[in-house]
């Protein structure tokens, strides 16, 4: 057991070495090179939730497309097929 201190040592380094990769993986921007389309409603009011979003999402490095005006089924349906990526806010009466 006299290397024990030695293989702790060596552990330990590994592990610090280990968990600072991770720190600096943790601050890349995650959407580089990824595009996004927002969607909206046509109430104005709804405007700022997606300008919220999009703000960021251009601050995480996604490349954000400007808004499309749509109706809640249109958006519904865009983004299950791929057509679009988020509808920010959403009304349900």
């Amino acid at each position: 057991m006299p290397h024990l201190p030695q293989v702790l040592r060596q552990l330990a380094a590994a592990t610090s070495l280990a968990l600072l990769t991770l720190g600096a993986q943790a601050q890349a921007l995650p959407g580089k090179g990824v595009t996004v389309l927002p969607l909206k409603s046509s109430i104005a009011e709804e405007t700022f939730q997606t300008l919220l979003v999009m703000k960021g999402l251009e601050q995480l490095g996604y490349d954000v497309q400007p808004i499309k005006e749509v109706e809640y089924p249109t958006a519904h349906i865009a983004i299950a097929q791929g057509d679009a990526t988020f509808l920010a806010d959403h009304w349900n009466p």
